[in-house]
């Protein structure tokens, strides 16, 4: 096995196992009753904005 096929590799793995450990918190989080309100990052992201050039 090559060295860039073990590097996929564990990048997959990686990220399947971040995605079975987040997959729970996801799930209780989008079940809770009470609103979150604009300050959850998780239900509105904050993504940054570009600047526009003229």
């Amino acid at each position: 096995m090559s060295g860039l096929e073990y590097a996929i590799g564990l990048v997959l793995a990686l990220v399947s196992l971040g995605a079975v450990v987040a997959t729970p918190f996801l799930l209780v989080h989008s079940r809770t009753e009470h609103d979150h309100g604009p300050g959850c990052w998780w239900c509105h992201p904050h993504l940054p904005r570009r600047r526009r050039s003229r």
